[in-house]
């Protein structure tokens, strides 16, 4: 795999150093796994979003007053 270089602001170092499960893990399988951590979020947090989404839809479009207008 081919390497490169970023430019980070030095707050930004800090806290990668600090999230490393060992002193010397590369940065890059930090990021890494932060990356994998917030999609999986992402993904359960669209799931959720999604489920409620439908729950509410249900609510209000599911009931009795709408039904005279499917006539109309």
């Amino acid at each position: 795999m081919s390497k490169t270089t970023i430019q980070i602001d030095s707050e930004l170092k800090v806290i990668l150093e600090r999230l490393k499960i060992h002193p010397r893990e590369p940065y890059s399988d930090v990021i890494a796994r932060l990356l994998s951590l917030s999609s999986e979020s992402a993904e359960e947090i669209l799931k959720t979003i999604d489920k409620v989404q439908r729950e509410k839809m249900r609510e209000l479009w599911d009931n009795e007053d709408d039904e005279v207008w499917n006539d109309v």
